[in-house]
């Protein structure tokens, strides 16, 4: 699997991962949901978006070293 792949797959798994807690908010909305939501959502999308980050970066890398090895 490419990195390119990896990352789309992250993404789309993501989207449909807050696709589906936007649905559960709509029926459940208490302290609780509240605080799974900081808890885990508001986390997931932000280390998400740390990992999407580092595979651009690794990306790049591999980008650079075949480069360099041609």
């Amino acid at each position: 699997m490419s990195l390119s792949s990896t990352k789309a797959r992250l993404a789309a798994l993501t989207r449909d991962i807050e696709l589906r807690w936007d649905e559960t908010r709509t029926c459940w909305r208490d302290a609780k949901s509240d605080q799974f939501d900081k808890h885990y959502m508001i986390e997931l999308s932000a280390e998400v978006a740390r990992a999407v980050e580092a595979i651009n970066a690794l990306d790049r890398l591999i980008t650079e070293v075949r480069h360099d090895c041609e």
